[in-house]
């Protein structure tokens, strides 16, 4: 008897001991950050203007993916309201891009008040009229627990001259302090055909893009993260097809051109461009 009541105190005890200890904290769960609805007939083709929104409070973004139902073709996200530049997107998915999960302890942020501009390309291919609510989904997480802010850097050419027919360019960029890259945004306009990334660590390349390019049909590219240090390079190559008679420069126009390899990188040391 004696052995069962010092059982059930042991157990009794072991209980209470576990109520003590900090309840897990939540998964984050998908929710809308900002959303545009359409409506769009049988046949018909629009790039919207941008949808401005202002964030309501100071947000650490651990997962973003955009929100597309039949007819989004694509979608960018930008901060601000003076439109789309190189310097302001933020995020941009095309048709069949999945959510990007930000690594362990790093998040995106977005400050209380600060603007958001969202624009869509819709497209409708089918017989019937569609109507839809587009935009971008994040996962959030407390601002305190983020260890490093997650943003954008964009290396690539800016001093190219693309004369009428195909034509190819290319940079390195030398990276000038320690940072964690972990996805590729390509980046070129309307006459953009091909862009390849090599990333050169330690005397090893790694080709991190090589593929056909649309303008139509931008994405983002996770990978494994990988480490970069002082003089380390960033190779961006690109190819185009003017079909103008015109030679085409840089610019942020669609009638003109980028080449740009944006990488989604940790932590932010400042530098922007790099040639």
């Amino acid at each position: 008897m004696r052995t069962t009541t010092t059982s059930a105190l042991a157990l009794t005890l072991g209980l209470v001991a576990c109520t003590d200890d900090p309840a897990p904290t939540p998964e984050p769960t998908w929710e809308s950050l900002v959303t545009a609805s359409w409506t769009l007939a049988p046949g018909q083709e629009k790039t919207s203007d941008l949808s401005i929104s202002t964030v309501a409070e100071d947000t650490a973004i651990a997962a973003i993916r955009p929100l597309a139902p039949v007819g989004t073709h694509h979608t960018l996200l930008a901060k601000g309201d003076a439109g789309l530049t190189s310097t302001n997107i933020v995020y941009a998915s095309g048709v069949g891009t999945s959510e990007l999960v930000f690594p362990p302890g790093t998040a995106m942020k977005l400050a209380a008040g600060e603007l958001l501009g969202l624009q869509l390309h819709i497209y409708n291919n089918s017989d019937q009229t569609l109507t839809g609510l587009s935009g971008i989904e994040v996962k959030k997480v407390d601002p305190a627990l983020v260890e490093h802010e997650v943003d954008l850097f964009l290396p690539g050419p800016r001093d190219f001259a693309i004369a009428p027919g195909v034509a190819t360019a290319s940079g390195t960029c030398t990276v000038t302090s320690a940072q964690t890259v972990f996805a590729v945004f390509p980046h070129m306009h309307q006459y953009g055909t091909h862009l390849k990334t090599t990333i050169t660590t330690g005397g090893t390349p790694h080709v991190l893009y090589d593929d056909a390019y649309s303008f139509e049909h931008q994405k983002i590219v996770p990978f494994t993260p990988i480490q970069l240090a002082p003089g380390d390079t960033i190779q961006t190559e690109c190819t185009w097809n003017n079909t103008t008679a015109a030679t085409i420069g840089y610019g942020e126009s669609s009638d003109t051109e980028m080449c740009y390899s944006i990488l989604f990188r940790y932590p932010d040391d400042g530098q922007e461009f790099c040639n």
